[in-house]
C-alpha cells in the first residue's frame, strides 16, 4: 500500500499513466524488434560481403589454375583482374570487415592478397611453362589460405544470422504474451477505477429512481472524478428528498382542499346543535329541571367533543413532519381516515364496509404516511363513483409470511387494461383535466415502498378497482434508508 501513494490521485491521470505505460511498452517492443532487425540487416549485408569475397577468390584461383596449365595471357589478365577487385573490395569495406573480423584477421587477408598478386606477377615474368614448380606451389598455398579466411568468414556470418534468427523467433510470441498481460492490467485498472464504480452508482441510482433515497457511499480519493460524482449524486439525491417531502405535503394539503366542504359540513352540526341546546337553556332554563339540565350540558360538551375530534384528525393529518416511524395499528389509521371522508361518503351515497380477518400486533410504520395512502386511494374510489357504490376495506394476512395485506376496492368503473401499468407512473390520470394532477398514486406507491411494502392493482373495465397495500409485519421490517 505505501507504493500506492505515488500513483495519480485523479481518475484522468491515472487513466493517462496506463496509455503512457502501454505507450512505452509498445515503443520498446517496437525499438527491440527495430535493433534485432537492424543487426540482422548489418550480418546479412556482410553475409553477402562474405560471399563476394569467396566467390571472387574461387574466379582467382580459377584462371590461376587455367595459368598454370596452358600459360594463356588472357588467364593470367583475368587472374589479375579478380586480384584487383579482391583488393578494392578490402579497401572499400576496410571498416566493415575490421568491424566483423577485428584487425588482425584483416591485416592478415590483406597480407595474403599482396603476397598472391606479387607470386603471381613473379610467376608470369621469369618463369617457363614446365618450371618454378616451387613458385606455383607457394601460390597455391596463398591462395588457399585466402579461400580458407573466406570459407571462415561465410561460416561465421552464416552462425550469426542463424543465431539471430533463433533469437527472434520466440520474440513475437512473447510480446503478444507480454502485450495481453499489460492489456490484461489495464482492463483490470479501468473496470476496478471506472466501470465497477459507475456500475455501483448506476445501481444505487435506480433504486434512487424508485424512490429509496439512500445515500451512494463515497468512492475512492477525494480528488477523483469518480467521488466528485457520486458527492454530485448525492447533493441531487438530497434535494430530490426535499422535494418529495413537500410533493407529499403539497399532497395532503390538495387532499385537505377536497374536503374542505364536507369537513366544514361535519362542523357545523355539532356547532348548530351546541347553539340549540345553549338557546333551550336560556329560554326554559327556569322551568328545566336539574336533570333536564344536566343532559343539556352533557349533549352540549359531546357535541363540542365532536367538533373537536374533527379538527384534531384534520391538524393530525395536515401537519408536516418528516417521516416517523411508530407501533401503528392498521385498524386505528383505516377509523381515523375514514372519519375524514365520512361526509364525503354520505355526500355521494356510497357505503362503506371495513372487514378485519386477522389480529396483526402493531405494525412498525410510518403512521401518518399510511393515512395519506388510504385517504388517497379513498378519494380516488369516491371521485370514481359520482352515482354511488360501495367501498371496502378489508385487512388480513398476505399468502406471503409475515406480511398485512390492506384491500381497497370499490364497484366504480374500473381501469382500462392499457392503463394497468401506468398508474403508478408520475403525472399519468385518468381523471379529466382541471381534476387531477397524476402524482396522488405515485406519492403513495413511494410511501408504502419507503415502509418496506409494495402496492399492486387489480381491476376489470366496469367491475371497480382494488389497490393492495402489502406491508411487513414488525420485526420483519425491509430497511429503506
Amino acid at each position: 500500500m505505501s507504493g500506492m501513494k505515488y500513483l495519480p490521485r485523479t481518475l484522468r491521470s491515472q487513466i493517462m499513466m496506463s496509455f503512457v505505460i502501454c505507450f512505452a511498452f509498445m515503443a520498446a517492443l517496437i525499438a527491440l524488434n527495430y535493433s534485432n532487425f537492424s543487426q540482422l540487416s548489418r550480418s546479412m549485408q556482410f553475409f553477402e560481403l562474405a560471399e563476394g569475397l569467396n566467390s571472387n577468390i574461387l574466379e582467382m584461383r580459377r584462371y590461376e589454375k587455367n595459368f598454370f596449365l596452358y600459360r594463356q595471357n588472357f588467364s593470367y589478365e583475368e587472374n589479375v583482374t579478380y586480384t584487383n577487385q579482391l583488393a578494392l573490395t578490402l579497401q572499400r569495406d576496410k571498416d566493415t570487415l575490421i568491424e566483423a573480423i577485428g584487425q588482425d584477421n584483416f591485416n592478415l587477408f590483406g597480407k595474403y592478397v599482396q603476397e598472391y598478386a606479387a607470386l603471381m606477377s613473379k610467376l608470369q615474368a621469369s618463369c617457363e611453362a614446365d618450371g618454378c614448380v616451387e613458385l606455383q606451389a607457394l601460390i597455391r598455398g596463398v591462395g588457399q589460405n585466402l579461400l580458407t579466411l573466406a570459407d571462415q568468414l561465410v561460416a561465421v556470418e552464416r552462425r550469426t544470422i542463424h543465431g539471430l534468427l533463433q533469437q527472434m523467433i520466440p520474440l513475437p510470441l512473447i510480446s503478444l504474451l507480454l502485450l495481453v498481460v499489460l492489456l490484461g492490467f489495464v482492463v483490470f485498472f479501468i473496470g476496478e477505477k471506472v466501470i465497477r464504480p459507475l456500475a455501483r452508482i448506476t445501481r444505487e441510482s435506480e433504486a434512487v429512481a424508485q424512490g429509496t433515497f439512500e445515500r451512494i457511499t463515497p468512492y475512492g480519493d477525494d480528488k477523483n472524478e469518480i467521488h466528485h460524482l457520486v458527492a454530485a449524486i448525492n447533493r441531487m439525491v438530497g434535494e430530490l428528498e426535499k422535494r418529495r417531502e413537500q410533493l407529499v405535503q403539497s399532497r395532503k394539503i390538495a387532499s385537505i382542499g377536497t374536503l374542505t366542504a364536507g369537513i366544514a359540513h361535519e362542523i357545523n352540526n355539532p356547532i348548530n346543535n351546541i347553539s340549540l341546546i345553549l338557546e333551550s337553556l336560556l329560554e326554559d332554563e327556569n322551568t328545566m329541571d336539574d336533570a333536564e339540565r344536566q343532559r343539556l350540558y352533557q349533549e352540549a360538551m359531546d357535541q363540542a367533543d365532536r367538533a373537536s375530534e374533527i379538527v384534531k384528525n384534520l391538524l393530525e393529518f395536515s401537519r408536516a413532519s418528516h417521516p416517523r416511524m411508530e407501533e401503528t395499528s392498521l385498524e386505528e389509521v383505516v377509523d381515523k381516515t375514514f372519519r375524514l371522508v365520512k361526509n364525503e361518503l354520505d355526500l355521494h351515497h356510497i357505503r362503506f364496509i371495513k372487514e378485519v380477518n386477522s389480529d396483526f400486533p402493531p405494525l412498525h410504520l410510518d403512521k401518518s404516511g399510511l393515512q395519506q395512502v388510504l385517504l388517497n386511494l379513498f378519494m380516488n374510489s369516491i371521485q370514481a363513483m359520482e352515482s354511488g357504490g360501495e367501498l371496502k376495506v378489508v385487512i388480513r394476512s398476505a399468502e406471503a409470511p409475515a406480511e398485512a395485506r390492506i384491500d381497497i376496492s370499490d364497484t366504480g368503473p374500473g381501469i382500462a387494461p392499457e392503463h394497468i401499468d401506468q398508474v403508478f407512473d408520475p403525472f399519468f390520470t385518468t381523471k379529466k383535466v382541471g381534476i387531477g394532477t397524476g402524482l396522488g398514486l405515485s406519492v403513495s406507491y413511494n410511501i408504502i415502498k419507503k415502509n418496506g411494502g409494495r402496492m399492486e392493482v387489480n381491476s376489470r373495465l366496469g367491475q371497480g378497482a382494488c389497490f393492495t397495500i402489502f406491508l411487513p409485519l414488525a420485526g420483519h421490517m425491509i430497511a429503506e434508508g
